[in-house]
């Protein structure tokens, strides 16, 4: 073969692997993603649902689904995620689904600014009557205001993607609801579709016009292989985001705020290594970031944390008495006025309440009871308390390691030579809360409390 036949065999190589590159290109499904949310739109749920919107459109996205159940939400978060939406380039879509599921209250308002609609079969919409959950009722005038707020804004978004004003009024007005059949059948959402395939399937073919102005018909489903055209991206929240949205929630707000009292309180009568604090200080930040979000009747919150003073108070009595009673009474009246004036979904049950009452029973009944008693018993600081008693070693001590010593685990130092874990030792001294310690002599009753130095003794 030539050389000037070799040429033309690599060029025709390289002109055919040009054209092949873009045409393998062409053939990639476009994405679609799909980003689940599901509970009360609060500020991780916003949060979420921004950056999701924001990596779409800097991705170049085909289009957004957003799988959707809310009871409603914060206003604020609202209305931050339904700006992301009237301003995106990508097209987007509300599913309400699963079955069972609901776009209530806030949800309504972001179903209604998505380029596209449906809602699966057993779902609902509306109960779009505006809801403060900063926390306080509203009432008179400034309620008035807050309404012809809500209908104007839920107004402007009905004409701007072409839904049903009416229905999107009263549901604001006299909190309507209607069921999916219903929904697509006066124009609240563009159709009926209980499975994402089904979804797929309705979007293809529909022209959306996006922020930017231009219009876009979808492809989302190929009818010769009966198959989607795109290529599904489902989404979800992180773990961070998942742990504060979780929290979001009355019951586990009211606990969250109780079981981090009642760990402090623990620490405080228990002083020691502190896992006990720090528990307790983890789930009172929690309980009190979650509170700050729901419908919170703050002098609910004043009421649950009297009520634990009272128990506290009987505590010291060593008996259920009056201050039991107070106690009691107070934590109901308390679960009762927590979350007062919430809508249905955001309501505190009763059986959380009396969950509430009878776990703060058991804990003071029980455990603190049984803390205070260690407490009183012997002081367990200071020299007269711990030097010259007799403890175990849990770890090796060489110099540093942990001792146990009447029930509590101190960290230790060894005087002398290294002592292995297991062995008895002598408390010489202390430090803080560092006890200073020697290998037992030979010949010792092993006895806690009796084991003193000799008075005589002289370090060798």
């Amino acid at each position: 073969m030539s050389p000037v036949w070799g040429l033309r065999m690599v060029m025709l190589g390289l002109a055919a692997l040009a054209a092949g590159v873009p045409a393998a290109a062409a053939t990639t499904p476009p994405r679609v993603d799909v980003i689940q949310v599901s509970g009360v739109i609060d500020p991780p749920t916003a949060g979420y649902l921004r950056g999701e919107l924001d990596r779409a459109q800097r991705d170049h996205d085909y289009a957004a689904i957003i799988q959707l159940d809310t009871p409603g939400g914060l206003s604020v978060s609202m209305r931050d995620i339904i700006s992301k939406m009237l301003n995106s380039d990508v097209p987007i879509v509300v599913w309400v689904a699963p079955r069972g599921a609901r776009a209530a209250s806030a949800g309504t308002f972001i179903t209604y600014a998505a380029n596209l609609a449906y809602m699966a079969q057993s779902t609902e919409i509306g109960a779009a009557s505006p809801v403060d959950l900063g926390g306080g009722s509203l009432s008179g005038t400034e309620a008035r205001k807050v309404m012809a707020d809500a209908v104007a804004y839920i107004k402007g978004i009905a004409r701007q993607r072409h839904r049903n004003v009416a229905f999107a009024v009263d549901a604001v007005r006299h909190a309507r609801s209607v069921d999916a059949p219903t929904a697509a059948r006066i124009g609240a959402v563009n159709g009926v579709a209980s499975s994402l395939a089904d979804v797929l399937r309705r979007m293809n073919g529909t022209t959306v016009t996006v922020a930017d102005g231009s219009r876009v018909t979808l492809h989302t489903w190929d009818a010769a292989t009966d198959e989607p055209a795109v290529t599904i991206a489902f989404q979800q929240m992180n773990l961070l985001q998942r742990i504060l949205h979780t929290v979001v929630n009355p019951e586990l707000a009211m606990w969250l705020l109780l079981i981090g009292i009642f760990g402090i309180v623990f620490e405080i009568y228990n002083p020691g290594i502190g896992l006990a604090g720090i528990v307790g200080l983890l789930c009172l930040v929690l309980g009190l970031y979650a509170l700050a979000i729901l419908p919170t009747n703050w002098a609910g919150v004043a009421l649950l944390v009297g009520g634990v003073i009272f128990f506290l108070v009987d505590l010291h009595t060593g008996s259920l008495g009056a201050f039991t009673a107070a106690g009691i009474v107070a934590l109901v009246g308390g679960g009762m006025l927590l979350f007062s004036g919430a809508p249905p979904a955001l309501a505190l049950p009763w059986w959380a309440i009396g969950v509430t009452v009878l776990g703060t029973i058991v804990f003071f009944v029980s455990v603190m009871t049984a803390a205070l008693r260690v407490r009183l018993r012997r002081p367990i600081t200071g020299e007269d308390a711990i030097v010259g008693t007799v403890g175990e070693a849990r770890t090796d001590i060489a110099p540093e390691g942990m001792v146990m010593s009447r029930g509590m685990l101190w960290k230790a130092r060894t005087m002398e030579t290294a002592i292995a874990a297991g062995e008895k030792v002598a408390i010489k001294a202390q430090e803080g809360l560092t006890l200073l310690v020697e290998p037992l002599e030979h010949g010792s009753d092993g006895d806690d409390t009796s084991a003193r130095p000799p008075a005589d003794r002289t370090p060798s």
